[in-house]
């Protein structure tokens, strides 16, 4: 198995370009309230917050986000991602 050296200059840009275009694609399609909110959110839950953006990030490049999200659509997105999802259970009963 390969060691691959977390400081490798090489590996480093390259994070620090696709963290640059994240903020840009967030600045492009997030109003500054939306902005603040998703922060507030790494705060506390940084991993939901990844896939918020991931997911935002991956919609953008593909095209299927085409206009700016505002605070009240964003809340609509995480209570979305974050609702339980329900499960349809069959009972079978023997006679």
């Amino acid at each position: 198995m390969e060691y691959q050296n977390k400081n490798d200059p090489s590996e480093l840009e390259q994070r620090k370009k696709m963290e640059q275009m994240k903020q840009e694609v967030l600045v492009k399609f997030l109003t500054k309230d939306a902005r603040e909110r998703l922060g507030n959110l790494r705060y506390a839950h940084p991993e939901l917050a990844e896939e918020v953006e991931n997911m935002l990030i991956q919609s953008a490049l593909t095209g299927r986000l085409k206009s700016v999200i505002d605070d009240e659509r964003l809340k609509e997105l995480l209570q979305a991602i974050t609702q339980p999802k329900k499960e349809h259970k069959i009972k079978f009963e023997s006679k």
